[in-house]
Parts: structure tokens; C-alpha cells; sequence
């Protein structure tokens, strides 16, 4: 049930992730240069209120030494390269090894 949950969340942020990238080669064909939607760009036009408390919550309980730079590169990675890494993370934490069967049962 667990391993399910973190698959489906995989595929959620796959999804996300080839929609945005899709939205990303849409607009660099409309102005024939590559463009891509940074993560606070994506973050604001959804979610505004949200990203304010998160980066308060961060300030408040990372060091300034780290917050200002983490912040800053994790909020102008684009969009969906981000959900990308996060669909990879879930894969692999909800992998399973197949058993392989020993003896007389072995295709």
C-alpha cells in the first residue's frame, strides 16, 4: 500500500513535469528562442500565498548562510526539471527488487 502511494505520487510529478515541459517547447516555438518557466514563476501564478510562508519558514529555520543561496538556485531551476528530480526520487524510493527464484521453478 505504501509502495503505491509513493509510485502514484512518481507519476503525478512525471505528469506535472512533461506538462510543464510541454508548456516550456510551446512558448520557445511562439518565440523561436528556448524558454524556460522558473520554479518561482510556476509557484507564484499558482500557489502566491504559499511561497511567502515558505520562504519565511525557511528563514526561520535555516541558517542564513544557507537559505539565501539554496533559495535562490531552487526557485530559478525550471519547473519542470524540478518535478522531473522529485519523479525519480519517488521511483527509486518505492522500487521494488524482483525476487529471482532459485531451482525448479525458475523460467
Amino acid at each position: 500500500m505504501f509502495r503505491f502511494l509513493i509510485r502514484f505520487i512518481a507519476v503525478i510529478c512525471l505528469a506535472v513535469s512533461v506538462m510543464f515541459l510541454v508548456l516550456d517547447a510551446t512558448r520557445s516555438l511562439g518565440v523561436s528562442e528556448l524558454v524556460f518557466t522558473p520554479l518561482e514563476v510556476s509557484w507564484r501564478q499558482f500557489f502566491p500565498d504559499t511561497l511567502d510562508m515558505f520562504s519565511l519558514w525557511l528563514t526561520q529555520s535555516v541558517h542564513s548562510f544557507l537559505n539565501d543561496p539554496v533559495l535562490v538556485t531552487l526557485l530559478t531551476v525550471p519547473t519542470f526539471a524540478v518535478f522531473a528530480v522529485l519523479s525519480a526520487l519517488f521511483y527509486v524510493i518505492g522500487y521494488r527488487k524482483r525476487r529471482h527464484m532459485d531451482g525448479f521453478a525458475k523460467r
